[in-house]
């Protein structure tokens, strides 16, 4: 029988434990400058380097305060506007930002993204978000932080283009109806990683075809899963042919998967044998599915070329 005196202990030292990591929290803040005399709803975005981790937080209309709650790590932090019809730009926390008034992009040179470092001993620490002059580079990490598409490299000639299938106005600018049910995310097969990385995704809401949250998933080692989650009908969208995707690829593995927010289509890259098969999605939202576009098949040499200037 286990003694009362090793159950004191235990407990004492499990709220020591549980005290340290509440105390080790740290208060990330800070205020949202937009260019011109209008201040847009947005959603600010705190990323965690190491682990990867992408917080999210709405800010209203003329609200310019935010904070989050973080544990001592490496981030960035960075704003998107969120309405309807909203503009697609960033705005960051970067080596041009913490000038008051607020910096002038034509004498500042360094737009690069400026890394946030908070310690056991940090407690507050404030930002500037007011940079919207970030670099394709930065807006392209950004996108892929987000779960977006990145801008894919060279395309076989003649290959469906992410602009040629835009998602519909009306739904773009809808206010998605709800997120999928807790108890249906719930049945997937997801690793604690996943499932977190997962809940993080739905908190920034649609990334897809504009109603839709697309998520990519480990199934094993060089084997990656897509899950789509339909906010209009509440379901989760499982294909078997992207079930498990073979990302094992000699060059630009980050082109896996691509997707667009306001594009219904989808590219996934993937290995075939001795080939490298590229397959075109189309988003169907009647049917809430995906049906097969085109497949352009590559040798490696020909995928791994570089594009003549």
């Amino acid at each position: 029988m286990v003694s009362r005196s090793i159950i004191r202990a235990a407990c004492a030292v499990l709220i020591s434990c549980v005290s340290s990591s509440v105390a080790a929290a740290a208060i990330l803040g800070g205020t949202i400058r937009f260019p011109g005399s209008d201040d847009p709803a947005m959603t600010v975005y705190v990323y965690s380097i190491d682990p990867a981790r992408l917080r999210s937080l709405p800010v209203r209309h003329g609200q310019h305060a935010f904070q989050f709650a973080v544990p001592p790590g490496r981030y960035v932090v960075f704003a998107a506007p969120s309405g309807a019809g909203a503009p697609d730009v960033y705005g960051a926390y970067t080596h041009c930002s913490g000038n008051s008034p607020p910096i002038d992009p034509a004498t500042c040179e360094d737009h690069s993204l400026r890394t946030v470092v908070v310690d056991r001993r940090t407690r507050r620490l404030e930002v500037a978000v007011d940079d919207w002059s970030l670099s394709d580079a930065d807006a392209n990490a950004l996108d892929r932080i987000r779960g977006l598409a990145a801008t894919p490299g060279p395309q076989p000639e003649g290959a469906p283009r992410f602009s040629e299938y835009p998602a519909a106005t009306a739904m773009t600018a809808a206010t998605p109806a709800t997120a999928p049910a807790a108890a249906r995310l719930r049945r997937l097969a997801l690793s604690l990683a996943d499932r977190r990385k997962l809940r993080d995704v739905l908190a920034a809401g649609p990334n897809f075809a504009g109603e839709v949250t697309l998520d990519v998933a480990h199934c094993g080692v060089h084997c990656l899963r897509i899950l789509l989650l339909d906010w209009r009908g509440g379901g989760v969208v499982e294909i078997p042919d992207l079930a498990a995707i073979d990302d094992d690829l000699p060059c630009r593995t980050s082109e896996a998967v691509l997707f667009r927010r306001d594009s219904r289509l989808l590219s996934v890259t993937r290995m075939r044998g001795r080939v490298i098969a590229t397959q075109y999605f189309l988003w169907d939202p009647t049917t809430a599915s995906l049906r097969l576009l085109a497949v352009y098949p590559r040798k490696p040499s020909e995928y791994c070329a570089i594009d003549p200037p």
